[in-house]
């Protein structure tokens, strides 16, 4: 595969006072590597600990632990959420909503320039582009941090991805 350029940034969330670092707003513009298109993926991504109900509302759900039997407990105590990944200094275990696909990143992978937090929103824009899962790991990645244009100037056009997570009923907000 070649290289993917990924465009990647976050705000705060302002109805979540006080939770400015543990909710955030994140947009990622990933160039499909195939058709060259980009794909404009927006999301809610928590990080535990959160308090009610943004957990709950999380696309991308990001926690300390260890190992994928932990990113399986998170998962399935947060169904509504598309990724979860959990980390442990360097290393981070991320878990698909489907249940079928789990893989590990190291620090090697995350070149020590970015948080977990950001790989778990790539992975999250992956699923939605439509990008096998099972190549997210090994895929070479060209990581923009910051702005992220809505139309990179190597592209003519872009697609806004439909939210993978659309076909699951999202539980509301208690």
């Amino acid at each position: 595969m070649a290289e993917l350029t990924v465009y990647a940034s976050e705000s705060a969330v302002p109805e979540a006072a006080g939770q400015r670092e543990a909710v955030r707003r994140a947009r990622v513009v990933l160039v499909h590597p195939v058709s060259g298109v980009p794909v404009v993926d927006e999301h809610l991504r928590v990080e535990l600990p959160a308090p009610a109900p943004w957990p709950r509302l999380a696309d991308v759900l990001l926690g300390e632990g260890e190992g994928d039997r932990s990113a399986e407990r998170l998962a399935a105590c947060h169904p509504g959420a598309l990724v979860v990944a959990v980390y442990r200094d360097h290393e981070c275990w991320i878990r698909f909503a489907d249940g079928g696909c789990a893989l590990t990143l190291d620090a090697q992978r995350s070149a020590a320039r970015s948080s977990w937090a950001v790989w778990a929103s790539l992975a999250h824009a992956w699923l939605v582009s439509g990008l096998p899962v099972a190549e997210f790991a090994s895929a070479p990645v060209r990581l923009v941090l910051g702005h992220s244009p809505a139309r990179p100037s190597n592209c003519p056009r872009s697609v806004r991805a439909a939210s993978a997570s659309a076909e699951r009923e999202r539980p509301a907000a208690s």
